[in-house]
């Protein structure tokens, strides 16, 4: 049986025994993948923060574009996903626990991005908001949380002190999705916007 077929029966039991935590009908596409990787910064300082991996397809892209394995940390809640994970990716760190105890994860970075497969939308609107607001807390003003849905709206509402961005549109994945950056503004950059709008 081939990868991708049994990535696919892999990911369905899962989903039928934990449908809240699994927020697809299928692993993310290649196409999806590759977008989503796409948006991290590879030269940046400290380590990329991935959140509910599942079969690696994220993970893969990420290594397909130059990211060694050492310069990820997959935090993964299912066993049978995680040993999936470290059996695929020779020296991926792989942690199999909860990802949003930010507190735990902490100690594992610095880290220079965050992308997640997380199902956000399986979550009330304030446990989502504050959650990517403490995940936020783990890398610097500025740099994205990655995050794809499949909703038209994004997962989180616009504020002052948050960016919210639609990076791109991916219909090669079933069912299409977005990908949304999330982005934590700076004091500085604050500053500047009020100064604007003072001379507005």
């Amino acid at each position: 049986m081939s990868g991708p077929v049994n990535d696919w029966l892999n990911f369905v039991q899962r989903m039928a025994r934990n449908p809240r935590a699994i927020g697809a009908i299928s692993p993310a596409s290649a196409a999806l993948a590759e977008t989503m990787a796409a948006q991290v910064d590879f030269s940046a300082p400290g380590r990329v923060l991935e959140l509910g991996p599942g079969t690696g397809a994220v993970t893969k892209a990420l290594i397909r574009r130059g990211m060694g394995t050492e310069k990820v940390v997959a935090i993964e809640a299912d066993a049978t996903f995680a040993r999936l994970l470290r059996g695929r990716f020779p020296g991926l760190d792989v942690v199999e626990g909860d990802a949003t105890d930010a507190r735990r994860l902490e100690r594992l970075g610095p880290f220079s991005a965050i992308i997640s497969s997380l199902p956000l939308l399986n979550f009330p609107n304030h446990e989502r908001v504050a959650l990517v607001r403490e995940l936020l807390r783990l890398v610097p003003p500025g740099a994205p949380f990655v995050q794809y849905s499949y909703g038209v709206k994004p997962p989180l509402p616009r504020s002052a002190d948050l960016k919210v961005t639609l990076a791109a549109r991916v219909w090669r994945n079933l069912p299409p999705a977005r990908i949304w950056l999330f982005q934590t503004r700076g004091a500085d950059a604050l500053e500047t916007e009020r100064v604007w709008e003072k001379v507005g």
